[in-house]
């Protein structure tokens, strides 16, 4: 990933999925280690900037994402769970 196009205020987050259950999470973590259950069950599906200005590589809003790595280190939803949204930005 190239710092010359990401924001100051971006920083490397990454998307893992469990595709046997549906379930997405991003976290600061490359390896996924700090996940419930470990890395071994979670797979690796991209890297991207995380920040306020910046657009999550899933249909979900930036802000709980950040809340989550704030409060836990790490951000867990159902992908199932989540409906499509778009932003005005």
């Amino acid at each position: 990933m190239s710092n010359a196009a990401v924001p100051e205020d971006a920083r490397p987050a990454f998307l893992f999925e469990r595709q046997e259950c549906g379930t997405r999470a991003v976290s600061l973590d490359q390896t996924g280690g700090n996940l419930p259950g470990g890395a071994g069950s979670w797979k690796l599906v991209n890297e991207f900037p995380l920040g306020v200005q910046e657009v999550v590589p899933a249909d979900i809003d930036p802000e709980p994402v950040l809340r989550g790595l704030r409060a836990r280190g790490f951000f867990i939803w159902e992908a199932d769970n989540i409906e499509p949204f778009g932003t005005s930005q």
